[in-house]
């Protein structure tokens, strides 16, 4: 039996930014490519990337008007 080889990127994507995102992608593409895996594992959402571990100014039960133009943006 043949092993399969796989990369797991664990990087965060440019936040807001998806042309960045999207160069920073090929650049993770090309240097796991190095390895030869059969396939390149990337974090849920990395395109658009979700900006995990914002709050975007909520509390409990409320969100701040700047918090919301935050979460729009």
């Amino acid at each position: 039996m043949n092993p399969f080889v796989a990369a797991v990127v664990q990087a965060s994507p440019v936040f807001f930014d998806k042309e960045k995102t999207l160069e920073k992608m090929g650049d993770l593409i090309r240097q796991a490519a190095r390895e030869r895996p059969q396939l390149i594992l990337f974090p849920e959402v990395f395109i658009p990337g979700y900006p995990r571990g914002l709050i975007f100014g909520t509390t409990v039960g409320g969100r701040t008007p700047e918090g919301r133009e935050l979460f729009l943006r």
